[in-house]
């Protein structure tokens, strides 16, 4: 039986988040009562010796959650493939059949033009603007 489980994305094994919320409960529960005792005999005003405990109750919570952080590592597993110029034009197909046109990449600002170099999809993206091009040629001479 697994005991890791998907919650906000990301996968934790559930003996740590319940440790992770009892030590949130135990932190923070303590804190705001000690705090409401404490705000209750030195604040007049009732309202802001409330609002004064449940802020260093939510203080504690923040602690609680760095403490929990570091003692339970995430459980995800991340791979890493080389990126060929095959696979990043299979992403930018799909990008495209989401709906939209190839740019011209010599239409791009200089920054872009650099960046996308750098990314190395410049020349990918270039190929299938001549691609696209070619195509509605095509389909132009086609219907002609």
């Amino acid at each position: 039986m697994s005991r890791l489980i998907e919650v906000w994305g990301d996968t934790v094994d559930t003996r740590h988040l319940g440790a992770s919320i009892a030590l949130g409960a135990g932190i923070a529960t303590p804190t705001f009562l000690l705090g409401r005792r404490l705000f209750r005999a030195t604040v007049e005003d009732q309202t802001l010796a409330q609002s004064y405990a449940l802020l260093l109750g939510l203080g504690a919570c923040l602690v609680a959650a760095f403490i929990a952080a570091r003692l339970f590592k995430p459980k995800r597993i991340v791979t890493q493939t080389a990126a060929t110029a095959e696979s990043r034009r299979e992403a930018l197909d799909a990008i495209a059949a989401d709906g939209g046109e190839w740019t011209d990449p010599a239409d791009l600002s200089v920054e872009v033009r650099d960046e996308l170099r750098q990314l190395g999809l410049y020349d990918v993206l270039k190929q299938a603007h001549l691609d696209a091009e070619s195509e509605a040629g095509d389909r132009q001479e086609t219907r002609s």
